[in-house]
Parts: C-alpha cells; sequence; structure tokens
C-alpha cells in the first residue's frame, strides 16, 4: 500500500511539473508570437513607405525641368544609393504571407531570417523602419 501511494505522489509530481514546463513554454511562445506581429506590422509598414519613395523618385525622374534635374541630381542618386542599401537589409517575417507588399527593389535573406530570434526580428524591423523613415525624410526635402 505504501509503494502504491508513493507512485501516486510521484505520479502527481510529475504532472504538475510538466503542466509548468507546459505552461512556461506556451507563455514564451505567445511572448514570441506577439514579437512576431509586432515585426510583421513595422514589416510592412517600412515596406509601404519604401513604395512611396520609390514612387516619388520615379515621378522626380521623370521630370523634364532640366534646372530641376541638376539642382538635385546628385541628392536623387544618393537617395537611389540608399534605397539599394535598405533593400539588401530587408528580412522577411517568417510564418507571415508576403502577399501585401511588393518586392520591388528588394530581396529578404532567407538565410539570416533563419537565425533571428523573434525578439531580434522585431529590433531589426524597428532599425529599418527608422532608416526608411529617414530617406523618406530626404526626399521629402527635395520635394
Amino acid at each position: 500500500m505504501q509503494n502504491r501511494n508513493k507512485t501516486k505522489v510521484y505520479s502527481h509530481h510529475f504532472l504538475v511539473m510538466g503542466l509548468v514546463f507546459l505552461a512556461m513554454a506556451c507563455g514564451g511562445k505567445e511572448k514570441h508570437g506577439e514579437d512576431l506581429q509586432q515585426a510583421y506590422k513595422l514589416h510592412s509598414e517600412a515596406t509601404h513607405i519604401r513604395k512611396q519613395i520609390a514612387d516619388e523618385l520615379s515621378k522626380l525622374n521623370d521630370d523634364t525641368d532640366s534646372t530641376f534635374v541638376r539642382t538635385y541630381e546628385q541628392d536623387l542618386d544618393s537617395i537611389k544609393l540608399l534605397l539599394s542599401d535598405w533593400d539588401e537589409q530587408v528580412v522577411e517575417i517568417p510564418g507571415f504571407d508576403e502577399e501585401d507588399h511588393e518586392h520591388e527593389g528588394h530581396d529578404h535573406s532567407e538565410k539570416v531570417e533563419q537565425e533571428l530570434t523573434p525578439e531580434q526580428h522585431l529590433e531589426v524591423q524597428q532599425y529599418l523602419l527608422t532608416e526608411i523613415r529617414k530617406i523618406a525624410e530626404r526626399i521629402n526635402q527635395i520635394d
């Protein structure tokens, strides 16, 4: 009888420990899910701004006013270079459908995205959004 009680106690301890570990694991995944959702939101905002910049650049480049082109040619070339550098840094968020934005001008780095934690994805997207906003400010100064 005493062995049976010990077995029940041990079984109960394992069950409780299993539930605790499960709760901890689920809580962590929830946080990771939140980080990735926020990262995707920032990614979408950044790519939207990127498209607006591309549209504005196209419009400015089509300007036939030779004085304008001569005056701002270096600035426009600089912005194109900044966009190209930004495009090379773009990282896709795993688990999210990328149909919401065009991949015009940028290609996602799959190797990097697989190596990042959800928290790192969020940090990268915060950085990319900040950088694309700076580029947008530069083009708005020309406009």
